[in-house]
């Protein structure tokens, strides 16, 4: 029996043997075939973790007992998976990789024609993944090898101009982006330097997850060290990157959203969409715009969907996703938002100057608090339901964005992992202040026993 815990709201994710191993791996394979029979041609990718291999391994032979035809891409980021689904028109993929999540983890992430999967689809794959016994296909598929690296590379470059080159500081923490970043921007004429660029899945210089302040340490220092205009550091699979300036200051994520909404809105008016953790900064420097803002649930496959909807120019949460429908397509290739990050940078003299005229915010980066897959949510419904009886005011989209004066907390059931997750702010330090001990008061009369 599979472990039902691995099945996340929108992939498959656990940790390796003790909850995910082989034998799932390829049973959830057998499964996404049943629930996209008409997906024919498949890529598959890997990240740099030391189960990688073997998890693709088992998840190709199940995708070609069942007749698909797959294209193994082998050790790639983000970056290259998507571009070889979309671009070169493949009719899905599969990613193993746990992303951001420890080095203990593993998973698999899905695309089907450009797009990842919801909820529902899950639930159709743990459903038939789940049963023991599964016909075989009548014809065996073809395996392919298949680099997209140089279309990648020009396709890309195709899509930023540089006002000057620049001196960049890269930190792949042994994922799979690897040099591939270093590659790109010395097709700019930029002078570079990839640090932890070598992929090896024990992580042996820093945990996979740059949004980690503690993970960037490494980072600064070099960005300070060689006088470099930015460094960029990325996540486990090149989905997201964080940015440092060239004082050696984490940019927040708050920030490069201002940034890259006001670069991309230069070029095209339009609405953006944005995760619920969003600050209020970010919100009235758009609103100053006259720009209307759509809020999402804090997942990427959900901004994509609410991108598509409200037909957004921009999208982008502060877990560093960034998404720019009209520039590239809708995936958040980490390689390409470092690449947005990177025009602006080079429009000053001095970037830190110009971070340094943005209005301060008050607020906590995100607390994670250890819960349990099956308790986590039933959290977040007990909270609801207070906050209803009560009539307390709050944004009822993922999880719950209690709207205090001056401020507002977030509290929410992580998609991927076994925490609940929560993100203060206010107006003021103070206000910030005021805001935590509203939010501990609010769990007590709810009688949540969750220490922030």
């Amino acid at each position: 029996m599979i472990n039902p815990n691995i099945f996340r709201a929108f992939d498959i994710r656990g940790i390796y043997k003790k909850e995910l191993d082989e034998k799932a791996a390829f049973k959830i394979g057998l499964g996404f075939t049943r629930v996209f029979p008409e997906a024919k041609k498949i890529v598959i990718g890997r990240d740099s973790r030391l189960s990688s291999p073997s998890l693709a391994k088992a998840t190709i032979n199940a995708l070609l007992g069942q007749g698909k035809n797959v294209a193994d891409i082998g050790l790639a980021p983000d970056s290259l998976f998507s571009f070889s689904i979309i671009k070169k028109k493949f009719d899905a993929g599969v990613m193993i990789t746990a992303s951001h999540n420890p080095k203990q983890y593993n998973g698999l992430v899905f695309n089907v024609k450009g797009k990842g999967v919801q909820k529902k689809d899950i639930k159709a794959i743990k459903k038939v993944a789940q049963k023991q016994i599964i016909e075989k296909g009548k014809e065996k598929g073809k395996l392919i090898s298949f680099n997209p690296k140089k279309e990648y590379i020009s396709y890309v470059l195709k899509r930023v101009k540089l006002k000057k080159p620049l001196k960049i500081i890269f930190d792949s923490g042994n994922g799979a982006v690897g040099f591939l970043p270093e590659k790109v921007f010395k097709k700019l004429n930029c002078k570079t330097n990839t640090i932890f660029g070598k992929p090896d899945g024990n992580f042996p210089n820093r945990a996979p997850n740059p949004c980690i302040e503690k993970n960037l340490v490494y980072l600064k220092k070099q960005v300070l060290k060689e006088r470099a205009d930015v460094g960029f550091a990325f996540d486990g699979d090149g989905d997201r990157v964080v940015m440092i300036d060239n004082k050696g200051r984490r940019v927040p994520e708050d920030y490069c959203l201002i940034l890259l909404a006001k670069h991309i809105l230069k070029e095209k008016k339009g609405p953006i969409v944005c995760g619920l953790r969003v600050s209020d900064v970010f919100l009235e420097q758009i609103k100053k715009m006259k720009i209307k803002t759509h809020f999402s649930v804090c997942h990427h496959n959900a901004i994509i969907e609410k991108i598509k909807k409200t037909k957004a120019v921009f999208g982008g949460e502060i877990t560093s996703h960034y998404f720019f429908p009209k520039q590239f397509y809708l995936a958040d290739d980490a390689i390409f938002s470092a690449l947005k990050l990177a025009e602006i940078v080079s429009e000053y003299d001095d970037f830190s100057k110009h971070i340094d005229t943005f209005p301060k915010i008050f607020a906590t980066p995100e607390i994670f608090v250890k819960s349990t897959d099956q308790k986590k949510f039933l959290i977040i419904k007990k909270l609801k339901k207070h906050l209803k009886k009560q009539k307390i005011k709050f944004i009822n989209i993922d999880g719950a964005r209690v709207l205090f004066e001056n401020g507002w907390a977030l509290i929410r059931a992580s998609n991927t992992s076994p925490f609940i997750k929560i993100r203060l702010e206010g107006k003021t330090k103070k206000d910030l202040s005021r805001v935590r001990n509203k939010t501990i008061k609010l769990l007590k009369k709810a009688e949540i026993n969750i220490k922030i």
